[in-house]
């Protein structure tokens, strides 16, 4: 059995081919805007290169390729969706455009949001002139007290008919309570106009929260229509030869079929493959609190885990917009490798979040980029060897990244272009240092419980230097340069199924609900869930369920997300020992009682996947795999230091030595301060701590 792993980033397009035997074979190519499938198939070619076959006898010998991409992402951010119009209820018109007063704060940091001309509300997806009233209404209980005007939406269908509209999204005011007038205004929609792509909010996110099941939906619809001729071309080039997924933003994949019902799932599909990867590569190894972080070319995620489970957002603020989908929590900052650095009017450096991404990219790729960015500033300290990038297969210009340095950074600061160099790392540095605080620190947890795997193409160049005075190990796992391609390989199918019924408990667990009710509840969203499963090929015997409670104490507005498994005073004693953990203790109030909003069943089709190889130690001296020194220029000290260059792949399991040192692979370099301590591992990690 093989299985193929491909993730496409802003810059490069990752390939890792895992094979039955633990063995595995990767590769970057570019990555091509406007263009991606073309950028996919030549990552495809290249590792069929590699293993000495043609492309159609690669793709035969697969039992799965999965497909992590920035297809959603790209088309959201640079609006490049559907043309879209909108069914609601009639008066609540304007829901979309007041956005529950959010709008204009939405996505802005602490400092932005001292700065008023930062704030201002998102351009709208949907034209007002497209938002259509319908005369219907269901309470809040689900009983129907206005029985739905049909004509309305005859009338609305006709004038979305003529304003060439792609899509329509329907989203009614208590639809997650009674779906009949949403479902009875699908079937009339699809009789009017057979050519749209249609989505309703109650089978997408029934859950309550008026704005944000509607910001939702139509987004889905957005997205769908371009989605959805992306993963039909997907499908027409791998044809039959093996099943093919892809990546979603919980760190599970989908059919394409799935992918096209639901796009707006993809959104955060890239970064989520390194979360699972990384619980994939911690299961492996025995650690349960992991922190992610990938850096990239564009941009630096960090995720948690915790106790081996991934975090989930049930909320996520997209471009100015909410969204209920879950997604994995990742914190994304503008700080990679292309990350632009410049200098302001005042004289102050400043790098990114703007980046040369890949095309033109960096100064020193040679292809018309003339921006300083952190890759170039690599290049000038002799972190990143112009001769042995990419495995030497793309040489760097070392005289083009010195030049972009001086004339943007150097000669405006009055400094030398290796000082100039050293400054740009040291800001992109503490950036992502302080985002590492921000996840653990500001979030209850103590950063010293966790391990680090750095991985993204710049990841392990930049994340020893600044974590380990954070963390006390990086890992820098085996594929790190493609770890998020290595994730969509190691994804299971995944889902949720979820119900918005609000039910009120006193402290002594009486009230509105009981466990017999609540397990009614569960059995329906697992059967709800088993059968779409099933309908992306998952066998029963392969199904698993996770049953969880989103839960507040009364008159609060923030849920906690609490498992499930038998009776409610266990729940309630989960729920506080969360909320001690995340509020401090002295938060709990002494007599509120709780509300129990929305009951969720991730639902997960286990799929087979191959296991990297173990291999047995082979001592500590890892002297032949040294391949050479060279300057580097030391932050420290402010002066460049000979150092050691180690050729990655001929270090074994057991080797040992002791900072500072380079670690060259064909896809990624890995930056070693003075005096820390590395040892690789059985499984070819490389960690790396403060001592022994």
């Amino acid at each position: 059995m093989a299985a193929l792993g491909i993730d496409i980033g802003g810059t490069f397009t990752d390939v890792v081919l895992m094979r039955d035997d633990g063995s595995i074979s990767t590769t970057k190519t570019p990555t091509t805007p406007g263009r991606l499938l073309d950028g996919l198939m030549n990552g495809v070619t290249a590792i069929a290169e590699e293993e000495g076959v043609d492309v159609e006898t690669l793709l035969w010998s697969l039992e799965r390729i999965a497909h992590g991409t920035t297809q959603a992402t790209n088309a959201y951010i640079e609006r490049r969706g559907a043309r879209v119009a909108l069914l609601t209820t009639r008066g609540f018109e304007d829901t979309m455009i007041m956005q529950r007063m959010m709008g204009m704060t939405s996505g802005l940091t602490p400092s932005q949001l001292m700065d008023y001309s930062q704030r201002r509300v998102p351009n709208p997806l949907v034209p007002r002139s497209l938002i259509f009233g319908v005369q219907e209404r269901v309470d809040y209980a689900g009983k129907i007290v206005a029985p739905i005007n049909l004509e309305d939406v005859r009338n609305a269908a006709a004038r979305i008919r003529e304003s060439g509209v792609e899509a329509v999204a329907i989203s009614y005011l208590w639809s997650f309570k009674n779906d009949t007038h949403e479902k009875r205004t699908m079937e009339i929609l699809r009789e009017e106009l057979p050519d749209a792509y249609l989505c309703c909010s109650c089978e997408l996110v029934p859950r309550l929260g008026e704005y944000e099941r509607t910001s939702t939906t139509v987004l889905n619809a957005y997205l769908g229509p371009l989605i959805r001729a992306y993963t039909d071309r997907l499908q027409q080039r791998f044809g039959d030869r093996s099943r093919l997924y892809l990546l979603d933003s919980c760190g599970g994949v989908m059919t394409p079929q799935e992918a096209g019902r639901a796009p707006v799932r993809l959104l955060l599909s890239g970064p989520s493959g390194g979360v699972t990867a990384s619980r994939f590569a911690g299961s492996l190894c025995g650690h349960e609190n992991i922190l992610t972080f990938d850096m990239g070319g564009t941009s630096a995620d960090v995720s948690m885990i915790n106790s081996g489970k991934s975090l989930l957002r049930e909320e996520t603020e997209a471009g100015g917009f909410h969204l209920l989908l879950p997604m994995a929590d990742v914190r994304t900052i503008g700080a990679g490798g292309g990350s632009i650095a410049s200098v302001d009017s005042r004289g102050l450096l400043s790098v990114g979040p703007e980046s040369a991404g890949a095309e033109p990219g960096p100064a020193c790729y040679g292809r018309g980029g003339e921006q300083p960015t952190v890759t170039d500033a690599d290049v000038v300290l002799g972190i990143i060897s112009p001769d042995e990038f990419l495995g030497g297969k793309m040489p760097l210009d070392r005289e083009r990244a010195r030049d972009a340095v001086r004339i943007h950074v150097a000669e405006p600061l009055g400094l030398s272009v290796e000082k100039a160099a050293a400054g740009i790392k040291r800001i992109i540095d503490s950036r992502m240092a302080d985002l590492l605080r921000t996840v653990t620190i500001e979030q209850g947890h103590d950063p010293r419980n966790f391990v680090l795997y750095a991985f993204g193409g710049a990841g392990a160049s930049h994340a020893p230097d600044f974590a380990l005075d954070v963390v006390d190990e990086v890992v820098v796992p085996f594929s790190q340069s493609v770890f998020c391609a290595v994730g969509a390989v190691a994804s299971d199918i995944t889902l949720q199924s979820a119900r918005t019924i609000p039910k009120r408990l006193n402290r002594q667990g009486d009230g509105d609900i009981d466990s017999a009710e609540l397990d009614d509840i569960f059995r329906t969203l697992e059967n709800r869930a088993g059968e779409v499963l099933a309908d992306q090929g998952v066998a029963a015997g392969k199904q698993r369920m996770t049953r969880l409670v989103e839960m507040r104490f009364i008159r609060q507005t923030k849920s906690l997300t609490i498992p499930y498994e038998e009776n409610i005073d266990d729940l309630l004693a989960g729920f506080l020992a969360t909320y001690g953990q995340r509020y401090g203790n002295e938060a709990i109030p002494e007599t509120a009682g709780f509300e129990l909003v929305t009951y969720v069943v991730e639902a997960r089709g286990v799929l087979s996947r191959p296991k990297p190889s173990r291999y047995p130690s082979a001592g500590g001296d890892a002297a032949a795999a040294i391949k050479g020194s060279r300057d580097v220029y030391d932050l420290a000290g402010e002066c460049f230091v000979d150092t050691p260059v180690y050729d990655g792949d001929r270090l074994q399991p057991g080797n040992e030595f002791v900072g500072p040192a380079i670690v060259e692979y064909p896809s990624t370099t890995v930056v070693v301060p003075a005096d820390r301590y590395v040892r690789m591992d059985e499984w070819l990690n490389i960690s790396i701590r403060r001592s022994t």
